[in-house]
């Protein structure tokens, strides 16, 4: 039996609990321990031993004292009341008088160790998602033209809104056809293979020559 200090290493907050059989892994429980490990992720966080205990009543007893002694309920501490108990105690923290958590800090600290290449790679994933244009063409010429604004040019062209959105989804039924004459790419697919009309295309559906009956009130083939 344990009481224990997590310590965020980048905002030097802590958070002092107990433990009956210590866990390496185990950082803490408490409500804002547990946002706080979220939002910065584990391997930002040290966890070392204040003291080792004998049994239930003296492992609540120490907690108590350490919570106290370094002062675990400040704005310092991610602790939410006295020790020696558990649960959701939001109720306690004085949202008032804390003071505003840094939200950036652990993005800050992500984007620091990236390289060059993939600080680039990121820009590029960023504009991409901001520009959102599309490339439409005809299903007799494969020149595209770019058109950044799809809801406008569906009002003017009449084609359903929906359809961009189902011609570029990857496994859908749509994907890659086309609709009424148009064939609708986002800008960041692959640019589309020649289009080919399979509409009319003999195809063997296992049903051509064959017939059915009703067998107990279900339609089987005949010749099963």
């Amino acid at each position: 039996m344990q009481v224990y200090k997590t310590t965020n290493l980048i905002t030097g907050k802590f958070y002092v609990g107990k433990e009956v059989k210590p866990k390496d892994y185990y950082l803490g429980s408490g409500r804002l321990i547990r946002l706080a490990i979220s939002k910065y992720s584990k391997h930002n966080f040290i966890k070392e031993t204040l003291e080792l205990c004998d049994n239930v009543d003296h492992l609540n007893e120490r907690e108590k004292y350490w919570i106290e002694h370094l002062n675990a309920l400040s704005n310092q501490g991610y602790n939410m009341n006295a020790g020696g108990q558990g649960g959701d105690n939001s109720m306690n923290i004085d949202y008032k008088n804390r003071a505003p958590a840094d939200r950036f800090a652990g993005r800050k600290v992500w984007w620091d160790n990236l390289s060059e290449e993939q600080k680039a790679k990121v820009f590029r994933r960023q504009a991409m998602t901001r520009t959102k244009g599309w490339y439409v063409s005809r299903i007799d010429n494969p020149t595209e033209t770019y058109v950044e604004n799809i809801s406008k040019w569906c009002e003017k062209h009449n084609v359903d809104k929906s359809m961009p959105t189902a011609l570029n989804k990857i496994g859908g039924r749509l994907f890659q056809k086309q609709t009424k004459g148009w064939r609708i790419r986002r800008s960041d697919m692959p640019k589309l293979k020649p289009y080919e009309n399979r509409r009319h295309l003999p195809t063997d559906n296992k049903c051509k020559g064959r017939t059915w009956k009703v067998v107990n009130g279900k339609r089987q083939w005949a010749d099963k």
